[in-house]
């Protein structure tokens, strides 16, 4: 077993065809409050592994408390290919879109937790800050958090990712409504004072 990512959150291993995620001990928190907010965040991140219907890594174990045991993904990050094919971002928008026509909100949608796997596929990973919601205000900031992700990362290809996302997210039921959500959370960020 060897550590391939450490993260804010959690220490990812590598053992065989799996990956567990480890979730952190917060020495600065009160060891009650920590227990309990590292387990509500596995069990939460292990229900939407069970239930989200698009590709994702295969949840094979967890221990309902600080560990997640999945399958491990073979490809490369979304991150280091989307600049040479932005187009890939119509398969992202229509992935997103089935999530949201589900109700569940990603949370850290960026193309580092996405995995282009041998077959051409995107595999969305990492859920840990995933939910279940109904509300259009969520799905819309989902959106934003991916827009400001492609703009930081991949700048150079921007408008033609973005495009080709709305041309993939189309299929959201809630689409023209998530949309006018968007412009509003898009100017909340725009003119936020720091």
């Amino acid at each position: 077993m060897r550590e391939i990512a450490r993260g804010a959150e959690a220490v990812l291993y590598e053992d065989k065809d799996t990956v567990i995620k480890h979730r952190l001990k917060k020495n600065y928190r009160l060891k009650e409050l920590d227990d309990m907010l590292r387990k509500q965040r596995t069990k939460r991140e292990a229900n939407v592994l069970k239930k989200i219907s698009i590709p994702h890594p295969e949840l094979i174990e967890s221990d309902d408390r600080e560990k997640i045991v999945m399958q491990k993904i073979i490809g490369e990050k979304l991150r280091d290919v989307l600049d040479k094919k932005p187009e890939l971002a119509k398969q992202v928008g229509k992935l997103v879109a089935e999530m949201h026509n589900n109700h569940i909100i990603h949370g850290d949608l960026t193309t580092s937790n996405m995995i282009l796997d041998e077959k051409g596929k995107i595999v969305f990973i990492d859920f840990g800050l995933s939910f279940e919601s109904h509300k259009i205000e969520d799905k819309a900031v989902d959106i934003h958090l991916f827009k400001q992700a492609l703009n930081s990362k991949h700048h150079k290809v921007y408008e033609k990712a973005l495009k080709s996302f709305f041309e993939g997210y189309r299929t959201e039921k809630q689409y023209k409504y998530v949309l006018e959500r968007l412009k509003k959370v898009d100017s909340r960020g725009r003119y936020k004072k720091g």
